[in-house]
């Protein structure tokens, strides 16, 4: 099951000039903890799909909101001549097909 069939959002928005964040909602505190606890979300998975190293992944369980949150180096800082996402609400894309066995 891919990550957009089980989530409830999944959405990215600039952390400042310099990262991008990525918001990823459960609809129940069950799912949350399926995904949450699955191993699937890694610092490592993230870096390949953002060609980032691992250890510039910041990943965060907020059970309390039921979401995952995760922070990276933008590649180019907001506003910049190479910007093409300026508030970095597109760059979710490559989380929605992340797939795992977090199903029922």
């Amino acid at each position: 099951m891919k990550l957009q069939d089980i989530a409830s959002f999944i959405k990215s928005a600039n952390a400042g000039a310099s990262y991008l964040t990525f918001d990823i909602g459960f609809p129940s505190a069950e799912t949350f903890h399926r995904v949450s606890g699955s191993g699937v979300i890694t610092q490592e998975l993230i870096a390949t799909l953002y060609p980032i190293k691992p250890s510039d992944v910041q990943i965060y369980a907020y059970e309390p909101s039921l979401v995952i949150k995760i922070t990276i180096p933008r590649p180019v800082a907001s506003g910049g001549l190479a910007e093409r996402d300026f508030d970095g609400v597109q760059q979710f894309a490559p989380l929605l097909d992340i797939e795992g066995a977090w199903e029922r």
